[in-house]
């Protein structure tokens, strides 16, 4: 696969898992939620470092990528918001947050996800 449709395959997943977030929400399941919340966060940082034509091995080569992003963009936020997100990873299993918990996160990956996805060209 190129990178062309790396960045479209990761951007449509990133939106889906994003969808699907809010309907677990909905549904008030914790942990579904807390996964798809993650993967969002995770395939958007993925979208973004197609561009660059950076792909990833593992988990910590994107949250590296997701810190020096931030770093270069002078957005705290990006990598904050990656950590709280990177946090419902763990929730996914260990069902330790509460819905109020994981609502908060969602409205900060729900921003983060937009304003990366933005850095696409030909996005808005």
């Amino acid at each position: 696969m190129n990178h062309a449709e790396l960045l479209g395959k990761y951007k449509a997943q990133s939106v889906h898992y994003l969808e699907n977030a809010f309907k677990f929400i909905d549904a008030g399941d914790v942990e579904k939620a807390s996964e798809f919340l993650w993967g969002s966060m995770a395939e958007a940082i993925k979208a973004v470092a197609a561009i660059k034509g950076v792909t990833f091995r593992g988990h910590r080569q994107v949250r590296d990528y997701a810190e020096s992003l931030s770093k270069e963009l002078g957005d705290k936020s990006i990598f904050d918001h990656f950590l709280h997100a990177e946090s419902l990873h763990s929730n996914f299993y260990e069902c330790e947050l509460e819905l109020k918990d994981v609502i908060r996160v969602a409205e900060e990956v729900r921003t983060t996800v937009d304003k990366l996805l933005s850095l696409i060209p030909g996005e808005s």
